[in-house]
């Protein structure tokens, strides 16, 4: 798949208009993601399952991912209400603020660099990959022309931490809608934590992808 969305560098770009998914919605990803800090090489891969609500403000992250061949399972939770951003992990958490909330969209001035679509013959989808620069870094994003829904994103380059950095991520299994809400709900043991969140370089890209 990587090779697919590098490939898409070289078709010559458009303007366009960018777009938004689901005002609330629910999906898997699936991550592969390279970084380098100080000389020290990270390998994430995994998957994730996310929980968006644009209108209420909120994000649920449910992962299982192995880092460096070592599995870590946690939860993060993003309340912009709150400006606070939780992550629990073997039943401790952290937080930490959270910038101003921003619409989880593909930016107006995204350029178009490829319309095409996925499957054959009659059975086809139409989608619109997309370049632009989000926080210093390189995005690719692959989305339904019909919805906006994400398909593929890749980013790569140096976040402001100085870490550098190519992810992969495939969504699939996307649903409009919160099936059940409790997935937001901030989890006891957070209620009083005055612990500031602990920065793990290879779980960074929680906060890059341009749809949560």
């Amino acid at each position: 798949m990587l090779r697919i969305v590098l490939a898409l560098i070289s078709v010559a770009t458009v303007m366009g208009e960018g777009c938004c998914p689901p005002d609330a919605w629910e999906g898997f990803e699936g991550l592969l993601a390279g970084s380098v800090q100080n000389g020290r090489t990270h390998l994430t891969k995994g998957g994730l399952m996310l929980h968006l609500n644009n209108t209420g403000k909120i994000i649920a992250i449910e992962e299982d991912l192995f880092v460096d061949d070592h599995e870590i399972k946690l939860k993060v939770i993003q309340d912009y209400n709150r400006g606070t951003e939780y992550m629990i992990i073997d039943g401790k958490c952290t937080k930490k603020t959270l910038e101003p909330w921003k619409p989880k969209c593909i930016p107006d001035d995204a350029q178009v660099v490829q319309n095409t679509y996925f499957g054959a013959g009659s059975a086809t989808m139409a989608v619109k990959t997309y370049s632009f620069i989000d926080k210093g870094l390189q995005v690719y994003a692959t989305a339904t022309v019909n919805g906006c829904v994400p398909i593929v994103e890749a980013i790569s380059g140096t976040t402001a931490e100085g870490v550098s950095t190519v992810d992969v991520v495939e969504f699939s299994g996307i649903t409009p809608g919160i099936k059940d809400p409790s997935v937001f709900n901030i989890p006891s043991i957070c209620n009083s934590v005055d612990i500031p969140f602990q920065y793990v370089p290879s779980l960074s890209r929680l906060r890059r992808s341009v749809f949560h």
